[in-house]
């Protein structure tokens, strides 16, 4: 007889999950809560964050339960039913069969079309509030010619940006 185990879906979170910065921070909450939810097999890519340090969990033991979700980008083959990228928006890469961008956004009134091109690579993109959103949905482009001049391409959001509310957690503060 066949024996039908039910698999959870494979849910990889590429984040600077263990840096002392504040996306260090902001991915250690969001892998947290997704592991809690216990609906995934969820698998953490480290990534670098700039010139930040590393160790946090280390320092912090709490947070040492995270280093089991760790793989190596060598052990990363399966394509994931979930990708899910915690970074700027021009390093987002769809990998898996649903793609999850995840950026602080922008504080500022535009941003660089590299930004929005690496948006419409993903499914669906979460940013921290309401002013970045509304920069990616106002920002457009166009892409002219160099030699004719001419347009060959208008560069705007095409895919969802939500904002994913993060508070404070008011038994501290």
């Amino acid at each position: 007889p066949r024996i039908n185990i039910l698999m959870k879906p494979l849910f990889v979170i590429s984040c600077p999950y263990d840096t002392y910065s504040g996306y260090g921070a902001r991915s250690r909450d969001l892998v947290k809560a997704i592991i809690e939810t216990n609906k995934y097999e969820v698998k953490i890519l480290p990534q670098r964050w700039g010139n930040t340090p590393w160790g946090f969990c280390k320092d912090n033991p709490e947070w040492e339960f995270l280093h089991q979700h760790v793989i190596n980008p060598q052990q990363h083959n399966a394509q994931p039913d979930i990708w899910m990228q915690i970074t700027v928006p021009n390093e987002f890469q769809p990998i898996g069969k649903f793609n999850i961008g995840m950026t602080a956004g922008i504080e500022t009134t535009a941003c660089a079309p590299e930004w929005i091109d690496g948006i419409n690579k993903m499914n669906l993109t979460l940013v921290s509030s309401e002013h970045a959103k509304r920069v990616f949905e106002q920002s457009s482009f166009e892409q002219r010619d160099q030699n004719t001049g001419q347009i060959v391409r208008k560069i705007q959001l095409e895919k969802p940006v939500e904002v994913l509310f993060e508070g404070a957690d008011t038994n501290i503060y």
